[in-house]
């Protein structure tokens, strides 16, 4: 009897780690590798968009939304990267963004910073969602609101490893502006949103 009942349990354990490995191999939005977890360690290497990434360890240092993970990539390098770029094929893993682009992602339409002078924001009546990211970088961001006569508003300031999602419309530009360490500001991008709810990635 006990060696059934343990059985049982052995057999349980191994469909748990079955389905906790399905959830290991996941996907990059692409940006930098890191030799630790935070962006305060050394650049080892890059991924681009859609590459995929196994999952070894997750780190819980970032004290915000996502985690950082140790992973391995490409021809079996290791390295770092923050989970708010990283997602699932098939399931969410807890500390990452969420589903990949083949499943549930998609990004904002997008314009020149030259554009900006004859962009505004237009009547609507459909709602939607940008979720803009700051990334691995040492960077803040500033996100305005262009209104209806094309000025800025000031809606919030992002450092690495944050995100904020802005409830707008389709219709209504947003500009988003890095700010160097002496308070200059440069434009970074510009995005309106589609029917669906984006994402942005800073970096």
């Amino acid at each position: 009897m006990y060696k059934s009942i343990f059985a049982s349990v052995f057999c349980l354990v191994l469909l748990g780690n079955a389905a906790y490995s399905s959830e290991l191999r996941i996907g990059s939005w692409g940006g930098n590798v890191r030799s630790g977890p935070s962006t305060d360690y050394a650049r080892v290497g890059s991924l681009k968009n859609g590459d995929p990434v196994v999952l070894l360890k997750r780190e819980r240092f970032s004290g915000g939304q996502f985690d950082w993970f140790k992973i391995t990539y490409g021809q079996g390098q290791i390295g770092y990267q923050w989970g708010g770029i990283l997602c699932g094929f098939s399931n969410k893993v807890n500390g990452t963004f969420g589903i990949c682009e083949k499943d549930n992602r998609s990004t904002p339409r997008s314009y020149k910073c030259l554009e900006q002078s004859q962009l505004r924001s237009l009547g609507s009546k459909r709602q939607t969602m940008i979720t803009f990211f700051a990334g691995q970088t040492d960077d803040m961001f500033k996100i305005y609101w262009l209104d209806y006569d094309g000025e800025k508003v000031l809606y919030n300031t992002l450092n690495a490893e944050m995100s904020w999602t802005a409830e707008t419309y389709p219709s209504h530009p947003w500009v988003v502006y890095r700010v160097s360490e002496d308070g200059t500001e440069t434009c970074h991008s510009i995005v309106r949103g589609n029917n669906r709810p984006s994402q942005w990635l800073l970096r």
